[in-house]
């Protein structure tokens, strides 16, 4: 068929063609079809592409930011997995839909309210002051440059303000809250024994043992891809430091982006809700109005209007601040919340306003009205940007002349890099999730690339974020391989002798319990075991006297009357197991038998968790509204 094809495109067909593709070429450039053959779409949301290089880069910070937190205990093999990498894609498609919901509500943060967020944030202080080197320390580790984190910061308050909007409309019914707080100040009597792991080293593991173990898991043992690398790469942070600005470049720059340094009116007003549930009926409709406008009347008749919402406002979630909301824009409010406060004036007091969760009376307590930021508070975020703009074009000159230089010398990158008089670096000998953690998953990618990773030649230039562009080459190989026996007999021996301690007590304990579910008398048991029994009389959900692990599951058995008897086993973190009866429940009868200190923690956590439902919701709900495309085979 090809050489069908050949044969008929002749002539002027033949020219027409090669003009044709002449001139998307020159229009075009070759470039762009490498580039679109190289685009990887994983997802969509509202025609919004997500490349497969923006999700691995939300991948490494967020493995990143858990092997921080989870430090010793942190598994890479649960982020090799494939609902991982779901996760992960949700993730990124949770910011997307929420940051298209920031744009559409038009909540804009200021440089000056990111400064000034920065420079109060513990995170970035040396002894109470804030500190350039600890910034750039704390960013860098977090996989950010300054600038980047900066514009990050300035969408995460954004975010903020908006979260906050959408859970100022979470509250929690006094029903609720008596009802979480009588059972969160249950107790119970917990009588238990706890039985130790037998010494580990007293374990006999023969020979033959360690054999047959390391056969069988032998791949757990398997000695990882190492590579010590060489690597030359050009930054955007360097270049932005060699640009050179004229005072005027940035008063011009001002003046022509107004628009950008101009805070949007804001109001904060308080307010005291009647709630009422969605289904209502006219006749409670009428009695939530009517109850609104008895309140409206105890506040206009002269009763502080921050002591009547405290005592009688259904909001839980502002009625310990006296109804206040705080400053807000357009947008983050209910609608009918909103258009009251945006046409009332300073200290008006609004009539019964109804929305999707009751009646209000609202009072305007301030306006901040729209104001054009001084050029010398802006100043540092105009040379900035600006410095960044000329950055960035003289990064895509270094670039283009990096990938092409590359290509002249491919085996060697002193020689690529001494053209662009950039260092070459090198690193210690490091597996491939080391260098992920350095650069990202395309840099680990292109070292294991056959010709960089056995036959010396330097890797295309690889972009690591939207600064940062690396060629590596591969200075020392050393491939994965299974050690011996003999290298690894001491880790198997303890593997063994563990797993085996653990599931000697494990056993012991189960024997226990059955006889304790049988009907045979705690003491009895024990003592024919030489065991001790502890008991614990009206143990709280927070008792320090017992574990967590052991409070966690007496508090999960299910009793409701105080004569009611539950026998668990629960298995602790160090091998150990523990057999327990737990008895004597007791409830308080009412809210004023519960410890207030305790209830107190009861209504924060219960506004905390009503809040992340709200928020919850509110993501679902867009991403219900939104054209959702995923590809998770592309991941």
């Amino acid at each position: 068929m090809l050489q069908s094809i050949r044969e008929k495109i002749q002539g002027i067909i033949a020219g027409v063609i090669i003009a044709f593709l002449c001139l998307t070429f020159a229009v075009w450039g070759i470039e762009s079809y490498l580039n679109e053959a190289r685009k990887v779409v994983v997802a969509e949301v509202n025609g919004d592409e997500v490349e497969l290089a923006e999700y691995q880069e939300s991948f490494q910070r967020l493995r990143q930011r858990a092997q921080a937190e989870l430090g010793d205990a942190f598994d890479p093999a649960v982020w090799a997995e494939a609902t991982a990498k779901q996760r992960v894609l949700d993730f990124v498609v949770d910011d997307k839909v929420l940051g298209q919901a920031l744009e559409s509500s038009r909540i804009r943060v200021g440089m000056e309210q990111v400064a000034e967020f920065l420079r109060n944030s513990p995170n970035f202080q040396v002894d109470g002051k804030f500190s350039t080197e600890r910034y750039a320390q704390v960013t860098s580790m977090l996989g950010f440059t300054p600038q980047a984190f900066e514009a990050q910061a300035q969408r995460d308050l954004a975010l903020e303000q908006l979260r906050t909007g959408v859970v100022a409309s979470a509250f929690i019914t006094t029903a609720e809250f008596e009802q979480v707080s009588r059972l969160q100040a249950q107790t119970r009597t917990i009588g238990l024994v706890t039985l130790q792991p037998a010494n580990v080293a007293a374990v006999e593991v023969s020979e033959t043992d360690l054999e047959d173990y390391f056969k069988s898991h032998a791949e757990e043992f398997r000695i990882p891809d190492q590579v010590a690398l060489e690597y030359a790469e050009i930054r955007l942070e360097t270049l932005m430091k060699e640009v050179a600005l004229a005072e005027g470049d940035m008063v011009a720059y001002y003046d022509s982006h107004q628009p950008d340094f101009t805070v949007e009116e804001q109001r904060a007003a308080s307010h005291i809700l009647v709630q009422m549930k969605a289904d209502a009926s006219p006749e409670d409709l009428a009695k939530a109005k009517s109850r609104a406008e008895e309140l409206r009347a105890m506040v206009t008749g002269g009763k502080d209007f921050a002591d009547v919402a405290r005592e009688f406002s259904d909001d839980i979630g502002s009625r310990a601040e006296g109804g206040a909301t705080g400053l807000f824009g357009k947008g983050v409010m209910a609608p009918e919340f909103e258009q009251a406060v945006f046409t009332m004036k300073t200290g008006d007091t609004s009539e019964p306003v109804k929305t999707d969760f009751g009646y209000h009376v609202i009072r305007l307590t301030e306006v901040k009205p729209e104001a054009v930021t001084a050029y010398a508070e802006v100043r540092g975020e105009i040379e900035q940007r600006l410095r960044r703009e000329k950055a960035e074009e003289m990064y895509f000159e270094a670039a283009e002349r990096f990938s092409e230089t590359i290509y002249e010398y491919p085996d060697s990158l002193a020689d690529a890099a001494g053209q662009l008089g950039l260092e070459v670096q090198s690193t210690s000998k490091q597996g491939r999730e080391q260098i992920v953690a350095q650069f990202n998953a395309a840099v680990a990618d292109a070292v294991w690339e056959p010709e960089v990773l056995t036959q010396g030649l330097v890797s295309a230039p690889v972009e690591v974020g939207d600064d940062r562009i690396v060629a590596v080459r591969v200075a020392q190989y050393e491939p994965s391989r299974l050690p011996e026996l003999a290298a690894v007999k001491d880790e198997v021996r303890v593997r063994i002798q563990t797993e085996r301690s653990h599931q000697q007590v494990r056993e012991r304990g189960e024997a226990l319990l059955a006889k304790l579910r049988e009907g045979e008398s705690p003491d009895k048991l024990v003592a024919a075991e030489k065991l001790e029994w502890e008991r614990v009389e009206n143990a709280k959900r927070d008792d320090t006297r017992l574990n967590r692990a052991v409070l966690r599951g007496a508090f999960r058995a299910s009793l409701a009357k105080p004569e009611d008897r539950a026998h668990l086993g629960v298995e602790l973190g160090d091998g150990s197991y523990v057999v327990m009866e737990v008895s004597g429940v007791k409830t308080p009868e009412t809210l004023q038998e519960a410890d207030s200190a305790a209830t107190g923690r009861v209504r924060e956590g219960l506004a905390r968790a009503r809040a992340l439902t709200a928020w919850r919701d509110f993501v679902t709900g867009l991403r219900a509204d939104a054209r959702i495309e995923l590809h998770p085979d592309r991941l």
